[in-house]
């Protein structure tokens, strides 16, 4: 959903000019999903022109119809230009934006990326109680999903049976995809154009994020930074075999996490 800003000037100023001529910025959030993508969206989308996920499963349909040939690419940036004159949103928060991240960073140079990001032992918790709590979902996201998460190609171990009778994929797909993921965002968006902000400090760096954004500090809500939660309360992560998982997170994640969470070198340390 699309939330327009209150203040009744600038509304009537996106009517009268038109909403692709009047923004305050162009910010898109990049993250994982399960990072703080919807958190992003609820602490402006009172106040700008705000979405998190939004037209995802055209989005999906139609990456998936360049991607197997369809429509070519140019056919598929016409219709990426159009959607992004259609929403003109100041705020797009998505972990499918991933999916055109080149082409936003190309096309669109005066905009900027929020990439939220969190330590790996919680996102892959968070992701297998999504599944536990929306097992189904529309015909688009699972083919996404299984698009990225199949890809590793590895059969269950008996270390992870846990993950097979909760119908989840394998713990190489799970972590594998957090890393390239936030690999993607840094490889692509230049320095001066990205802002990395932790999940849990969300709150906390609102103003900061606005700041970046170019919106005003007014706009913010830091208390609906995390209106968001997972209503399941299992641990599933804690159900694995602990040297299993930690030799996982060492063999993808490392790096990565010695780079955004020093402090966390085990799961105790993620405190789940």
């Amino acid at each position: 959903m699309i939330t327009l800003v209150a203040d009744p000037a600038f509304r009537l100023k996106r009517r009268w000019l038109g909403r692709e001529r009047v923004r305050r910025g162009r910010v898109y959030c990049v993250g994982t999903a399960k990072s703080g993508t919807h958190s992003i969206c609820s602490m402006f989308s009172g106040n700008v022109a705000a979405a998190h996920e939004p037209q995802a499963r055209e989005l999906i349909e139609k990456y998936f119809d360049w991607h197997e040939g369809r429509i070519d690419e140019g056919e598929f940036h016409e219709w990426l230009h159009g959607r992004e004159r259609e929403l003109a949103l100041e705020v797009d928060s998505s972990w499918f934006n991933i999916l055109i991240l080149d082409f936003l960073a190309r096309e669109f140079p005066d905009a900027r990326f929020v990439l939220t990001i969190r330590d790996c032992y919680s996102w892959a918790n968070s992701e297998f109680r999504r599944v536990l709590h929306n097992p189904s979902q529309d015909p688009p996201r699972i083919k996404m999903r299984k698009f990225l998460y199949e890809s590793a190609g590895t059969p269950h171990l008996p270390e992870e049976q846990i993950l097979t009778e909760c119908g989840l994929y394998t713990l190489d797909s799970y972590l594998s995809r957090w890393t390239a993921h936030n690999e993607k965002v840094l490889a692509t968006i230049p320095k001066e154009r990205l802002f990395i902000v932790r999940t849990h400090e969300i709150g906390r760096r609102a103003f900061e994020i606005a700041d970046y954004a170019g919106l005003p500090r007014h706009s913010v809500r830091p208390k609906h930074a995390h209106d968001y939660r997972n209503p399941v309360s299992r641990n599933i992560i804690r159900e694995l075999d602990r040297d299993f998982l930690e030799r996982k997170v060492a063999e993808h994640c490392r790096p990565l996490m010695a780079r955004f969470f020093p402090e966390i070198k085990t799961l105790d340390d993620a405190k789940l």
